[in-house]
C-alpha cells in the first residue's frame, strides 16, 4: 500500500476560514451561504453576545468554533478555569480541540434548554483516531463530540469548564445540523425495510446498508480519493460516546454533525468510521470508498491498517446496546469478514503502527472482532457493549457457518400484459444453484389461485389490474429470499370491433360501431371511421359509436373501422363494405 499523503489539509483548512455564510438561528437558514465559517474573535469579545453558527445553504450544518479564551474563560479557583453561561443560536453537538499537549485537559459542559440546564457532563477524549503518517488531524487532539439530550430539544446556551490543565489553542465547536425532509423518509423505510442487498461476498448477503447519500453527505468536505487496506484482519469495535435519545428521523442529521466535526473540525480526510449503526439496527455508510471495498478508517490509532471500523451510535456506558443493534452488528461483520476469510471466533497477529497502548512495530495478537479497548488506552465501546463481544463474535460465527442463500441476479417478467398473452418469468438466479425456487403469480397484490409456475397465461379477470409474482429461493437450514417482481403496465383486454353500415337515400350512409372486450363492462374510447377519403372520429360510450356520412357516391364503398384510447383495452379495428 503506498504512503498516505496528507496533501489536501491545506485547502480544507481554507474553507474552515471561508466568511461568507449564511445564519442558522432558531433551526432553518435565513440566507444563501458559500462556507463554513471558523470563528476566532478576539479575546474582547463582548460578554452575553449571542453566539451564531453557520451554515452553507446546501448541508445545512451550522458550525462555529471558537477559542475558549475569547468566550471569557477564567480561572475561578487554582487549576480551574469556566466560562460565564453563553447564548447560543439552535445546537445539538459540541466538541473542543487543541494542539497537542502532555495532559490533555478534563471538560465538563452543560447546556440550557427549554427544560433548564443540563447537568455536567464530561466531554471525553477522543481516542477513535487516524495514524499520524497518514496527514490528517496532524498535531490536533480533542474530545469526542457531545450532542444535547433529548437530540430533539437544542440548546441555546452553554457553559464549559476545564480543570486539570489549559492547553494551547483550546477550542469549542458548536454545531447544529437541520433536519432534512428526505431523513423522515429513509427513517420510515429503514423502520419497514427488510430487503436484502445485491451486495454478496463468499454467498453472504450483505446486510441493507443506507448509503452515504442517503444521509446526505457533503462529498466536497473529504479528500477526493480514498485510501484502501491491502486485507482486512479485524473488525474493531466503537460507540461514539456522544449521547443517547435520538429520534430515527435524526439520525442522518446526528451523521452530518459527526462528518462536519471530523472533516471541518479535527482536519480528518473524511468520517473517521467505516460503518455507524443506529439503536435501530440501521447500517449506514461511514467514509468514502466502497462498502464492500477495504476502505482504511481513521478509528483505531495504530490499527487502522488492516481493520474495518463499526462504531455503534450512543454512549454504551450509559445504556446496554438494543437486540436490533446487535444483530444489525453481526451481520455485517460476518459480510465483510467473509471477504477476507476472518474467524470471527479466532485471533490474528497484527504489527502496531504505533497507539498509546503499543508501541510502533510491535507484533500484537488480538481477537478478529475485538473492541477499541483492545488496542488503545480508552474505555470504547463502553461498560454495556464490551462484555456483549464474546456474544457477538458466536453470533458472527454461526451466521457464517449456517447455509446461506443469496439472490445473484434479479428476476424480471417478459411478455406484454394483454389479454391471451403468456408471461414468463426470467433472468433471475439464486445461489447456490440447487436452490428451489417458487413462485406466485398476484393480481393487485393479492395471490392468484393454482398460478404458480415461471409463466401465465393472462385472464379477463387482470384486465385493469397490475400483475406481479413473488419468486423465493429455499435451501434447507437457510432463511428463504423472495423478489417480487411486477409487470411495467395494468393488463389490458383485446377488443372484437364489429360494424354496420346502413345506405339512405339520398347519398347517406350510417355506420353502426360496437365494440366487446373480455374483462370490460362498458368499453370507451374513440373510433376513426373511414369511407373513401371521408372520415368521422366519433366517441365511444358503453361499447356503441355511430358515425354519419352524407353525400357518399353511388357504388360499393370500402368502410374502416380504427378503435383506440379504450381504459384497459389495446387499440383494434374492422373492415366492411357499403352499397
Amino acid at each position: 500500500m503506498d504512503d498516505d499523503s496528507g496533501a489536501s489539509l491545506p485547502h480544507r483548512r481554507q474553507v474552515l476560514r471561508a466568511a461568507t455564510a449564511s445564519v442558522l438561528g432558531a433551526g432553518a437558514v435565513t440566507a444563501a451561504g458559500a462556507g463554513i465559517l471558523r470563528a476566532l474573535d478576539s479575546p474582547g469579545s463582548r460578554p452575553g453576545s449571542r453566539l451564531q453558527l453557520q451554515a452553507d445553504g446546501g448541508s445545512q450544518v451550522g458550525i462555529l468554533e471558537r477559542d475558549l479564551r475569547s468566550l471569557h474563560l477564567a480561572e475561578s479557583e487554582p487549576g480551574i478555569w469556566q466560562t460565564p453561561a453563553l447564548d447560543t443560536s439552535q445546537v445539538t453537538m459540541v466538541g473542543f480541540t487543541w494542539r497537542d499537549a502532555v495532559r490533555p485537559p478534563k471538560i465538563l459542559v452543560r447546556f440550557r434548554t427549554s427544560g433548564g440546564w443540563s447537568l455536567w457532563r464530561p466531554a471525553p477524549i477522543l481516542r477513535d483516531l487516524p495514524d499520524p503518517r497518514t496527514g490528517e488531524g496532524i498535531g490536533k487532539a480533542g474530545t469526542s463530540p457531545l450532542v444535547v439530550q433529548p437530540y430533539r430539544r437544542p440548546a441555546d446556551g452553554i457553559q464549559v469548564r476545564v480543570t486539570g490543565s489549559l492547553p494551547p489553542e483550546l477550542s469549542i465547536t458548536l454545531i447544529h445540523a437541520a433536519r432534512l425532509a428526505a431523513d423522515a423518509r429513509i427513517a420510515t423505510e429503514a423502520a419497514r425495510s427488510s430487503a436484502p442487498s445485491t451486495l454478496r461476498a463468499a454467498g453472504i448477503a450483505a446486510p441493507t446498508i443506507y448509503s452515504r447519500a442517503q444521509w446526505g453527505a457533503d462529498e466536497s468536505w473529504r479528500d477526493p480519493t480514498p485510501r484502501y487496506n491491502n486485507t482486512i484482519l479485524q473488525a474493531h469495535v466503537h460507540h461514539s460516546a456522544s449521547g443517547n435519545g435520538v429520534a430515527q428521523a435524526d439520525v442522518p442529521a446526528l451523521i452530518r454533525s459527526y462528518y462536519s466535526y471530523h472533516t471541518k473540525t479535527l482536519g480528518w480526510a473524511d468520517l473517521g468510521y467505516n460503518f455507524l449503526i443506529d439503536s435501530f439496527g440501521t447500517i449506514w455508510e461511514g467514509r468514502y470508498g466502497g462498502a464492500d471495498r477495504p476502505v482504511r478508517g481513521a478509528h483505531t490509532l495504530g490499527f487502522n491498517a488492516a481493520s474495518t471500523g463499526l462504531c455503534v451510535i450512543g454512549d454504551l456506558d450509559q445504556v446496554p446496546p438494543t437486540p436490533a443493534t446487535l444483530d444489525a452488528l453481526a451481520r455485517l461483520a460476518a459480510w465483510k469478514l467473509s471477504m477476507y476469510a476472518g474467524d470471527p471466533l479466532g485471533s490474528v497477529a497484527v504489527t502496531s503502527e504505533g497507539s498509546d497502548k503499543f508501541p510502533a512495530g510491535r507484533v500484537v495478537t488480538l481477537p478478529v472482532i475485538d473492541g477499541h479497548r483492545d488496542t488503545n488506552d480508552t474505555a470504547c465501546p463502553g461498560g454495556n457493549l464490551y462484555p456483549q463481544l464474546p456474544n457477538l463474535r458466536i453470533a458472527t460465527a454461526a451466521l457464517l457457518a449456517a447455509p446461506t442463500l443469496a439472490l445473484a441476479q434479479p428476476f424480471v417478467v417478459a411478455g406484454k400484459a394483454i389479454l391471451g398473452r403468456t408471461l414468463t418469468v426470467t433472468g433471475g438466479a439464486f445461489t447456490p444453484t440447487s436452490a428451489t425456487v417458487s413462485y406466485l403469480w398476484t393480481r393487485a397484490g393479492v395471490p392468484i389461485p393454482e398460478a404458480t409456475g415461471p409463466t401465465y397465461v393472462v385472464a379477463a379477470a387482470d384486465v385493469g389490474a397490475l400483475l406481479g409474482v413473488v419468486v423465493s429461493g429455499f435451501v434447507p437450514g437457510a432463511t428463504p429470499i423472495s423478489q417480487t417482481v411486477t409487470a411495467s403496465k395494468p393488463c389490458r383486454s383485446v377488443p372484437v370491433v364489429t360494424l354496420r353500415a346502413q345506405r339512405r337515400p339520398p347519398g347517406q350512409v350510417v355506420v353502426h360501431v360496437r365494440i366487446a372486450a373480455p374483462g370490460v363492462a362498458a368499453p370507451d374510447g374513440q373510433v376513426v371511421v373511414r369511407i373513401g377519403s371521408r372520415q368521422r372520429k366519433v366517441r365511444v360510450e358503453k361499447g356503441k359509436a355511430i358515425a354519419r356520412f352524407t353525400d357518399i357516391r353511388p357504388g360499393r364503398s370500402q368502410v374502416q373501422v380504427t378503435y383506440s384510447r379504450g381504459t384497459s383495452i389495446r387499440s383494434g379495428s374492422a373492415v366492411g363494405w357499403v352499397r
